[in-house]
């Protein structure tokens, strides 16, 4: 006696499932449209303050406006000119 699911077919049997159960799972999967993580603007944010050449390189994948990107990009090169400038102007004591 083997149990039966209301369409007649046996539990577990996927061969035999109508088109409108296969439909159904093919909307657990994930929207293909969907921007993965490193395109989404709140991690290239992120990575810019934390880890900025990841953060340099993923901006500028994006699809963000050139001009965001050159502006933020040279705010980035002062920055880091900037902290090498402060880092090598350290005056040490002997």
């Amino acid at each position: 006696m083997a149990f039966r699911d209301e369409d007649g077919n046996r539990y577990g049997d996927w061969l035999h499932k109508s088109q409108r159960t296969k439909e159904a799972a093919n909307d657990l999967h994930e929207d293909p449209n969907a921007k993965k993580w490193y395109q989404q603007t709140f991690w290239i944010v992120v990575l810019l303050l934390l880890f900025w050449p990841v953060g340099v390189v993923l901006m500028w994948r994006s699809d963000w406006h050139v001009a965001v990107k050159v502006i933020v990009s040279l705010v980035v090169a002062v920055y880091v000119a900037f902290a090498m400038y402060t880092v090598g102007a350290v005056p040490t004591s002997s």
